[in-house]
């Protein structure tokens, strides 16, 4: 495994960790924090690195490679109202339709990204 792919793996970790830990909030927090943060800064340094986007956009990867792009950018998309809302209730400014819109739409990004992890390993040149 690569470097990117042990990194994208803790940061998976993490989210299922904080997944788990959801009822104790600031494990929580602090999970889910890790675990998106990381993914976010592994997307921006594979775009300044390696031109993710337009090697994506490209269309010259397999089925798998596209598919482990496309699950892993819609999580990452579905990340930034996930975070507001989490924010949004940790501030006590959430009523409970925000607190449901959150699990939702955190849950939606969550499936997202373990499509995308499983997905990834497409990606493994051995």
């Amino acid at each position: 495994m690569t470097i990117y792919m042990w990194i994208a793996t803790a940061a998976w970790l993490c989210l299922v960790a904080g997944y788990l830990k959801r009822k104790s909030r600031s494990t929580h927090v602090l999970l889910m924090r890790a675990g998106i943060f990381t993914d976010i800064a592994m997307v921006l340094y594979l775009q300044v690195t390696r031109d993710a986007v337009q090697t994506a956009l490209s269309f010259n990867l397999t089925l798998l490679k596209q598919l482990h792009i496309g699950t892993s950018t819609i999580a990452l998309l579905l990340y930034f109202p996930v975070l507001y809302l989490g924010f949004r209730l940790l501030q006590g400014k959430g009523t409970a339709r925000t607190r449901a819109l959150h699990i939702k739409v955190a849950m939606t990004a969550f499936v997202f990204r373990t499509l995308g992890f499983f997905f990834m390993f497409s990606m493994w040149k051995s």
